[in-house]
């Protein structure tokens, strides 16, 4: 496949989320799967701030691609979010658009 029509395709992607952070974070939550992860976890595991981690959240929420579910671990109350089946089928969209433009493969892309 030539640049150009890689390029061409990424007309189909939600461009609101082709961010770093907002990958990364889409990308975690896929790979956690339903059982999701708290803002806590999801910060210390990405490297962030407060402020990036929860506006991000937020926007991908609004999206309707990430859920939030408050919660109470242990007698703390939490909040765990998760991808939603929108959310990962916009990923995977992305991901193998990504794929194609670094030429990894596509779908089955297993570079990291």
């Amino acid at each position: 496949m030539d640049l150009i029509s890689i390029v061409q395709e990424s007309g189909d992607l939600d461009g609101t989320i082709i961010s770093r952070v907002r990958l990364e974070l889409l990308w975690a939550l896929a790979e956690l799967g339903e059982d999701g992860a708290t803002a806590r976890q999801l910060k210390a595991g990405l490297n962030l701030s407060d402020g990036v981690l929860y506006s991000n959240l937020k926007k991908l929420e609004g999206l309707g691609y990430v859920r939030c579910e408050h919660v109470t671990i242990e007698g703390k109350a939490l909040e765990l979010f998760s991808i939603t089946p929108d959310g990962l089928a916009e990923w995977m969209k992305v991901r193998g658009w990504l794929c194609k433009l670094l030429e990894c493969g596509g779908e089955t892309c297993e570079r990291p």
